[in-house]
């Protein structure tokens, strides 16, 4: 089971470190490392120094192989715009709002520049969110942390003390899968706990999830579907399914692309 959580984790990230593995999994390095070998030894992982990457496709490489968040970024970008314009909605001038570092953030604050006239202080634990946010009508605070370059976030200790002294109107999140049972995950432990921090300083917090994302679980809890205020999704969830969310007490708002 480990190991298979650990593969789920290369695939999609394309690599990973034996600290980062030993933290989110709550296991000593040196299993880790065993793990590692014997994923090595099956031919679905390439040993690293420090850690290990997916298996490099054959061939010639043709260009740099685009990183988690480039991936992240490119995948449901229709849903994402959609859900986004939705969710905009319900950020008023002058409010201070928290985005995390998701692709799904990164749609609504592209939107929120694009609106005609709203007045914002923004917080986020994303570069590349705030590299997008060129507009003077919005106050852009970047958390400290440390950066996680595969992945374009700032997380650890600074972050989440960072954010513990501040208040927030709203709180927009997202995850890499969401279901009843498990709720929202993640396969970070850093990014669950950046994430838990804003959403508990915040009077309310909306998860930014696209119907893909439905029925998948990842490694760690972030929360309960039913602890967040709203969900806000995209039209292609089916019928039956939102309406097992609805009966078990989720907030859910479905947008029509």
């Amino acid at each position: 089971m480990r190991r298979a959580q650990i593969l789920e984790r290369i695939q999609r990230d394309g690599g990973v470190s034996v600290a980062d593995l030993a933290r989110d999994l709550t296991v000593s390095s040196i299993t880790v490392h065993r793990d590692l070998e014997q994923l090595s030894k099956d031919g679905l992982v390439e040993r690293v120094h420090g850690g290990a990457r997916s298996m490099p496709a054959a061939g010639p490489p043709t260009a740099i192989p685009p990183t988690g968040w480039e991936q992240r970024a490119a995948a449901g970008r229709g849903a994402k715009a959609t859900i986004a314009a939705h969710a905009a909605r319900e950020v008023r001038s002058g409010s201070t709002i928290f985005l995390d570092s998701s692709s799904s953030s990164l749609a609504l604050a592209r939107q929120l520049v694009s609106e005609p006239a709203t007045e914002l202080t923004l917080v986020t634990n994303s570069p590349a969110i705030a590299y997008e946010l060129v507009d003077e009508r919005i106050l852009v605070i970047v958390t400290p942390g440390e950066l996680d370059q595969h992945m374009r976030l700032l997380a650890g200790r600074w972050t989440t003390d960072f954010l513990a002294g501040l208040n927030f109107e709203l709180a927009f999140c997202s995850s890499a899968g969401l279901t009843l049972d498990a709720g929202l995950t993640t396969s970070r432990r850093a990014l669950a706990d950046v994430i838990n921090v804003a959403s508990a300083n915040a009077a309310r917090t909306i998860g930014l999830i696209d119907s893909s994302k439905f029925g998948r679980a990842s490694l760690l809890t972030i929360a309960r579907a039913q602890e967040l205020d709203a969900i806000v999704t995209d039209d292609g969830l089916d019928e039956q399914t939102a309406q097992d969310y609805r009966a078990a007490g989720v907030q859910l708002e479905i947008v029509k692309t």
